[in-house]
């Protein structure tokens, strides 16, 4: 995530949202972060946004945040506002429909 303008809609990180809205098939998500806030950049803080509870993550390079896809959890990003904020989404399914085969050796 950069402070350039989003490109899309979809670009939009920092509006307050839940993971199954934009992909159903999410049941969990995983974040790992691989840079370090207010060390690499300025902003991108991640905030869970659930009634009478808020929680902020500070991202921080090797740190995981697992959490429930659903409407358990709105969340939104900061925007950022200089540096780049790096992060891998990892998301998990329940659905078989959505699962992956284990490779053949």
């Amino acid at each position: 995530m950069t402070a350039k303008p989003p490109a899309t809609v979809h670009d939009e990180y920092w509006h307050v949202h839940t993971d199954t809205e934009q992909y159903d098939a999410f049941h969990y998500t995983a974040l790992l972060y691989l840079n370090t806030y207010q060390t690499h950049f300025k902003g991108g803080r991640f905030m869970f946004d659930t009634p009478n509870f808020n929680h902020t993550v500070h991202p921080r390079a090797g740190r995981v945040s697992v959490f429930t896809s659903g409407t358990e959890n709105p969340h939104h990003v900061e925007r950022v506002e200089e540096g780049v904020r790096y992060a891998i989404t990892i998301p998990f399914t329940c659905n078989p429909d959505y699962a992956i085969s284990d490779p053949e050796y």
